[in-house]
């Protein structure tokens, strides 16, 4: 009868030892699914991935200039957004400049030739960006200017007259 107990006690602290590593499973499964790495990003920082494709005819076969900006500072964001891509190349020295870059913005600039193979690059992300703007060195008029999530992985499309951005 002894023996019976211990058999039906130790099948139960199994079961037991289970369920709990299917709970456990199931918590770390929702843990790190897209949207709590999202918000992690948002908190902590991490590493962003920004690709871009570009078409053999873009920018009208010509090079393209093209920044990817991230802001830290709300009333500098609100100035960006109403900036078209030509304005903000023309004054970006002095933006940066009376913006000191690590505080209120961080810049990464890049200048590529249509049909070019660019390499996935790995920027660092800091948690505090209130947003993030792309700015596309076009020939053709337009803004040229997109807004994306700052704590998203970004692809951008160059193509012939404009750009679009998956975020």
């Amino acid at each position: 009868m002894m023996n019976f107990h211990k058999v039906v006690k130790n099948h139960i602290a199994s079961v037991h030892i289970i369920i709990s590593l299917f709970l456990f499973l199931i918590m770390a499964g929702t843990l790190f699914s897209c949207g709590i790495g999202i918000r992690t990003r948002s908190l902590l920082g991490g590493k962003l991935h920004f690709t871009v494709n570009i078409s053999e005819k873009a920018n009208r076969n010509s090079p393209i200039a093209l920044d990817l900006v991230f802001i830290y500072d709300e009333k500098l964001l609100e100035k960006l957004l109403e900036m078209p891509a030509k304005e903000w190349f023309e004054k970006r020295e002095q933006i940066k400049r009376d913006n000191p870059e690590g505080i209120s913005l961080d810049c990464w600039s890049w200048e590529w030739v249509p049909g070019q193979n660019i390499p996935v690059q790995e920027l660092p992300l800091k948690a505090a960006a209130e947003g993030s703007l792309i700015f596309a060195d076009y020939l053709t008029p337009g803004a040229h200017r997109n807004r994306v999530d700052p704590f998203k992985d970004i692809t951008v499309r160059l193509l012939e007259e404009d750009f679009y951005v998956e975020n």
